[in-house]
């Protein structure tokens, strides 16, 4: 390589606070490889089937639990039995986190999309063909096995905003992602109310759902033919500087899965996040599952408006996971936007907890769109805290445990505070909502500003190599 060829396009040779890989055997794989930095215009696109793939998935979140009323009366089952549809969601992801990102990991981004919309598309038909007063069991498989890809679509948006979007964009590509998810929560207690009426005819029921399941079915048949045919595992370029250094490490370290994993159980910073993360999303977990009951308590007959604010916390916490998501992108203070969305959410339990005492209709919606707003912004942004504490560890195995914190929290949340409702009163309940904020928001302040994919970025050395391309252009010019 000559002097002349030094000059012209940025590759990757090094960088020094995070060691990946000793700097000799960088350079050579880099020299060897021209790995280019590059940013695609495709990138859009891309981020696009995966939101559409996602919010597809999500959609049956609560396809069965938001009608539990006709459910019940329709197959002859118990409201527990209705409720399992959406708990299944959270609980299959414990067991199955580890081992499937194992899987994921080993079989690549592309196949874990075709897999997992498969598996989605396989899980709507089957439901189609559970229409009948005794197919519960048909429906609950059904259901059953898209659950299951919950552990890939909780776990990729970080890696496909690392894959495909520069530094400056990964944090607003990461919310985007998360965005499709709560957008087919959203659109999954929104449209089987409208959709599927309480008739006193059973053939009636029997009719509206099976349509509602034609229309899921088609539309995710239609998805799963879209990521075959168009979604890509990486462009041919890496997006960013750290990226193309993670992709050296991945090429000359083959590490066991275990050697991460622990890695990870001894990264401090990790854990804090663990618990401060788990503690945020456990919140809103609780929140969501007890706001019919914390609503009708002050409000008898107020099913519907329940609902609708359980829709606002929804859809304004995509607003909120956008808008954290584009200041983190401007700003890198991850710590000091975790502290203000942190300390937002806490303030929002507050109110809400105070609107629905005082019995102010407009001002529990109102605090209920502040809530969803802050907390579903501090369950983006703690996505990408993840990343910057455990780069270069893989993305699908660190977010994906993360995620196992706010089931764990939910889940005791739950558990706890309905015990202490039924003891001691509403009150209390509250009361146990914002401390587990305030024990969240102290984890929080006194976690270390650690950036270790910023800092990889930052301090990363370029040389410049000329691209065959331009070599030959460049040859063609002097003859």
């Amino acid at each position: 390589m000559t002097d002349n060829e030094n000059n012209d396009s940025h590759v990757l040779t090094s960088y020094n606070d995070v060691k990946i890989v000793e700097r000799n055997n960088i350079k050579s794989e880099v020299d060897k490889n021209l790995m280019n930095v590059k940013v695609y215009k495709k990138r859009w696109f891309i981020l696009f089937i995966f939101c559409l793939s996602c919010g597809i998935n999500y959609i049956s979140y609560a396809q069965y639990s938001i009608i539990t009323n006709i459910v019940t009366r329709y197959y002859g089952v118990s409201t527990t039995a209705v409720e399992w549809t959406m708990m299944i969601y959270l609980l299959i992801y414990i067991p199955l986190v580890i081992p499937a990102t194992n899987f994921f990991e080993k079989i690549g981004l592309k196949w874990s999309m075709i897999l997992s919309i498969g598996c989605v598309t396989i899980g709507s038909w089957i439901k189609a063909f559970s229409v009948a007063p005794d197919r519960f069991h048909i429906a609950f498989i059904g259901q059953f096995i898209s659950a299951t890809m919950m552990v890939f679509y909780a776990s990729a948006p970080t890696r496909v905003a690392a894959n495909w979007f520069p530094s400056d964009q990964v944090s607003t590509a990461t919310s985007l992602g998360i965005f499709g998810s709560l957008l087919g929560i959203a659109l999954g207690f929104y449209i089987p109310p409208i959709v599927i009426k309480n008739h006193e005819n059973l053939d009636k029921i029997g009719e509206e759902m099976q349509l509602l399941n034609y229309i899921y079915s088609g539309i995710t048949t239609v998805t799963a033919v879209f990521v075959i045919v168009f979604f890509k595992e990486e462009p041919e370029l890496p997006p960013s500087a750290a990226q193309a250094l993670l992709k050296v490490n991945r090429i000359e370290n083959q590490d066991s899965f275990i050697a991460p994993l622990k890695r990870l159980f001894t990264n401090k910073y990790f854990l804090l996040l663990f618990n401060s993360h788990g503690l945020n999303v456990g919140v809103y977990n609780a929140t969501a599952t007890l706001l019919n009951q914390f609503y009708i308590t002050h409000f008898p007959n107020g099913e519907e408006e329940a609902g609708q604010i359980g829709l606002l916390i929804i859809l304004t916490g995509m607003l909120g996971a956008v808008c954290f998501g584009l200041l983190v992108d401007k700003t890198h203070r991850y710590k000091s936007v975790a502290i203000v969305a942190y300390f937002l959410s806490l303030l929002a339990q507050i109110l809400f907890a105070i609107a629905l005492n005082v019995e102010v209709k407009w001002l529990v919606f109102a605090s209920g769109i502040f809530l969803g707003f802050s907390l579903s912004g501090y369950y983006a942004l703690g996505y990408e805290l993840c990343v910057e504490y455990t780069y270069p560890e893989s993305e699908f195995m660190t977010v994906g445990i993360l995620i196992v914190s706010s089931d764990i929290y939910g889940i005791l949340l739950v558990t706890i505070l309905g015990e202490l409702w039924t003891v001691y009163g509403e009150i209390v309940a509250h009361i146990g909502l914002c401390s587990a904020l305030v024990i969240g928001f102290i984890i929080t302040i006194f976690t270390k500003d650690e950036q270790r994919r910023e800092n990889a970025r930052k301090s990363t050395l370029y040389t410049n190599v000329s691209t065959r391309e331009e070599i030959i252009n460049k040859q063609n010019s002097n003859i």
